[in-house]
């Protein structure tokens, strides 16, 4: 979600923002438009709560890897995983209900051509997250959060896009491909300058 708040600031502050760069952002499309039924915030928390460890997994496999889970991804279990351990969790579970109906019902997509900003768009290709989508009518489902096609679609609505795709990457390449994505973010930057 740290894309669609980095847009909005360059939308809303453009004088503040020199570039933006939006790794695997969510947001890419906007699911009130392909049919991804809305739930109420109270919806979302529940889901929230019925969260285990193995289902955090689980997701994380079908979305950000594509069904291929690496024993390397490990480490990125720790946080999501102790979060639901934790004697916090009803709150943290509450806090993720209320960015969930954020992501879904403020789309950043149609926005996209508004900014001014030079913006650098890396793309993990096997990257499927898309909220909402065991709501979705089943003929869709399979249609959504096809990274390796959105980052071409969005590359183009965006007036100064750099589109950076790595192949066989996931939702987080800076912990998949550091060194590849190190490579784009260092020269996006020294271009900005």
């Amino acid at each position: 979600m740290g894309g669609m708040l980095a847009t909005r600031f360059a939308l809303m502050f453009p004088e503040r923002s020199d570039g933006l760069v939006l790794v695997n952002p969510i947001g890419l499309e906007d699911w009130q438009q392909k049919q991804v039924p809305w739930q109420s915030v109270d919806a979302w928390y529940q889901g929230e709560l019925k969260k285990t460890p193995e289902k955090v997994k689980s997701y994380m496999t079908a979305s950000y890897f594509d069904g291929q889970w690496k024993e390397a991804y490990d480490p990125l279990l720790t946080l999501q995983q102790g979060w639901i351990r934790g004697p916090d969790y009803p709150r943290i579970a509450w806090n993720s209900a209320l960015h969930y109906d954020m992501i879904f019902s403020q789309p950043v997509v149609q926005d996209f051509d508004r900014l001014a900003v030079p913006t650098l768009l890396v793309i993990g290709t096997r990257d499927r997250t898309a909220l909402g989508r065991n709501r979705a009518p089943e003929g869709i489902r399979e249609t959504l959060g096809r990274y390796d096609r959105l980052g071409e679609k969005t590359v183009q609505r965006i007036p100064d896009a750099t589109l950076v795709e790595l192949e066989g990457i996931g939702h987080v390449p800076q912990f998949e491909a550091f060194d590849r994505y190190m490579a784009a973010l260092r020269t996006f930057l020294q271009q900005s300058r």
